[in-house]
């Protein structure tokens, strides 16, 4: 949604983007951890690991596969970061195999959650013997109670066999999901048979985690470090905590920033914004969870202005979300008027109410994270020597370069994308995976993102009706910034139905291109182009809709910048407080991120960009050890 007050020359302009998403996460339920709690607690790691019987038995390479998982895990605990929090417990270390009530609640905390504990761990992973059942349901139950119900928690499962006990894991995996913990479940699968395989995707895919196939000690480490990287990312939502209130009266007030409250179970949220300077512009952005499989959950947003004793209704729109399976693709709806007058209280009012309350029928949202993101724009002094609002651009033949770089950590939401310069980047992803990169973006500027892979015969197989390899490029303040190619696509490109392919491998190009970044675009018609009024990185998403099987996918992502406009910037009124937008800029994140590292090669930057509060230590050394894993970490097909 996008709402936009005043007219061209003389107005105090409003722009609101909401984006839905459920960004990789689980059901939040009422009750549950606050926003705060959410975002200031660390991201805390369970490994679950079997010690059934079966483990006595050899791996594919003829290893005894207890040795190849106490090499996995050994090299793991030496690569882990200093600040992650993590314990081991095991399942079938003690009782003999079988379904006795014993056996089938055989599982020990060996380790409790710690940053401290690497010692105990080696010791723990010395003394790991098989010997028991392969009670998962069970072990997972446990693991759930070992992290707690706040904050955001992780779950790494290693089986090599089908659960011999009650309960069901699958079951078990969406019970914890239920119950509030933002939890993931991801699995590797040790040398496992098809049904064994079926089962432990069930898990993953109930816990909104991936899974992984593993059938010695070196893909067994590959996996854990994948699924330990992903663990140890920050939280997605990102902001100083705030509290709206019901009415106008006692609301906070909120200025250029990033927010978290949480949303109302019924009313609205109140929020407070007193304007720097007559003239400035308001942009604001909602991020928050949506709810999988229900199209009538959002979010409604309202500007007015109090003026003299008066209200005047500015204008709203709200967003709604659909879901696809666990996981739901970015959602937004956009409106946009232009319908105030210069003197209308909604231009001249030094504050204005802004309300946030979920549509009729949002139950399902309710108490969940909301991310609010603030910007206030300066002044422009006159509109007059501007360059008119530019045509919609067109694509240019990409090459990826013959040395892309390999060592960019992609993201997973905005708060954790890594900022590169236009290059060529090398990585992978894994079924069911949504990956973020950010990229300045200025004045008369557009931007393309083209990526290269090959349809290998795992992918086809993996394939079904649905699946779809997406790119799309969101502005800064998460509005949908990707010019439609639907029928146009160029001659390039191979891109079409995943399912259907006969011959593999296949090459596979696919893309997606940004408006042209112009002041005047905030008074074009169309939803994309008022997203591009804004100088500043643009997020480019890849996300791999293919689920139901382990199909990994290495892929090249080639970004370029194209000067498709004049690159006159407005002149804006100099006001304490207030900055400029700008190609590097973040808008709603202070302090400024670091400067972009180029994607074909090292840079000055540390290439991770900075963000309110969820970025802490523990954040942001996981995310620098992680850098020359993740990439090569994924087992590649």
């Amino acid at each position: 949604m996008q709402i936009i007050l005043g007219d061209p020359v003389h107005r105090l302009a409003i722009t609101v983007t909401a984006l839905l998403t459920l960004l990789g996460l689980t059901a939040w339920a009422p009750g549950t951890a606050t926003a705060e709690s959410v975002v200031r607690s660390g991201n805390q790691l369970m490994l679950v690991m079997d010690a059934s019987g079966s483990m006595r038995e050899p791996a594919a390479d003829g290893e005894p596969k207890i040795d190849a998982a106490k090499k996995a895990l050994g090299s793991l605990i030496d690569g882990l970061p200093d600040d992650q929090q993590v314990g081991l417990r095991v399942y079938g270390g003690k009782v003999e195999g079988g379904s006795s009530t014993t056996a089938c609640t055989d599982s020990e905390r060996l380790v409790g959650l710690g940053a401290d504990n690497r010692d105990q761990l080696r010791d723990a992973v010395a003394d790991y013997t098989p010997f028991g059942a392969t009670p998962i349901g069970y072990a997972l139950q446990q693991a759930g109670k070992d992290l707690g119900p706040e904050g955001r928690r992780s779950i790494v499962l290693v089986s090599d066999g089908e659960p011999t006990c009650s309960p069901d894991p699958c079951e078990v995996a969406e019970q914890l999901s239920d119950n509030g913990i933002e939890l993931t479940i991801d699995v590797v699968g040790f040398d496992v048979s098809s049904k064994a395989r079926e089962t432990l995707r069930c898990i993953a895919d109930k816990g909104h985690g991936t899974y992984v196939d593993a059938d010695d000690a070196e893909s067994l480490l590959e996996g854990l470090k994948a699924a330990q990287v992903r663990a140890s990312r920050p939280f997605d939502l990102t902001g100083e905590p705030i509290k709206g209130t019901p009415t106008a009266t006692d609301a906070p007030r909120i200025s250029t920033g990033q927010y978290l409250d949480t949303i109302p179970v019924d009313g609205p949220l109140t929020y407070r914004f007193e304007r720097s300077a007559p003239g400035t512009t308001l942009h604001l952005g909602a991020l928050f969870q949506g709810s999988a499989g229900s199209a009538g959950n959002g979010l409604r947003l309202a500007v007015s202005a109090q003026q003299d004793g008066q209200t005047t209704s500015c204008d709203s729109g709200s967003a709604f979300g659909n879901g696809i399976g666990a996981r739901a693709p970015l959602h937004f709806g956009s409106s946009t008027s232009w319908k105030s007058s210069a003197d209308s209280p909604c231009n001249t009012a030094d504050e204005l109410v802004v309300e946030i309350e979920p549509t009729v029928g949002g139950d399902a949202i309710a108490q969940r994270p909301l991310q609010l993101m603030v910007y206030e724009e300066p002044a422009v002094k006159s509109t007059s020597g501007l360059p008119p609002a530019p045509a919609t651009p067109t694509w240019e033949t990409m090459e990826p370069a013959a040395d892309p770089r390999e060592d960019v950590v992609p993201g997973t939401s905005i708060s954790n994308a890594p900022v590169v310069k236009p290059g060529t980047i090398s990585a992978d992803i894994n079924p069911g995976e949504r990956q973020v990169f950010a990229v300045p973006v200025g004045w008369g500027e557009n931007l393309q993102a083209q990526l290269d892979t090959t349809l290998t015969p795992a992918v086809v197989k993996a394939a079904a009706v649905g699946s779809d390899i997406k790119v799309k490029v969101l502005s800064p303040m998460l509005g949908e910034d990707t010019v439609s190619l639907s029928g146009k696509e160029p001659a390039d490109w191979t891109s079409g139905p995943l399912v259907g392919v006969r011959d593999a491998p296949k090459p596979y190009r696919t893309g997606a291109m940004s408006q042209t970044v112009s002041w005047l675009n905030r008074g074009a018609p169309g939803i994309t182009a008022k997203a591009a009024a804004l100088p500043g990185l643009r997020y480019v998403q890849v996300q791999y809709d293919v689920r139901g099987d382990d199909a990994n996918l290495p892929y090249t992502l080639s970004l370029a910048t194209r000067q498709s406009g004049e690159t006159t910037a407005p002149d804006y009124t100099a006001t304490k407080g207030l900055s400029a937008p700008a190609a590097s800029s973040r808008l709603v994140t202070r302090p400024t991120p670091s400067e972009a590292t180029d994607a074909q090669g090292p840079g000055s930057g540390s290439g991770f960009p900075w963000t309110a509060t969820a970025l802490g230590g523990a954040g942001l050394l996981a995310l620098a050890a992680a850098t020359a894993l993740v990439l090569r970490a994924r087992r590649t097909v």
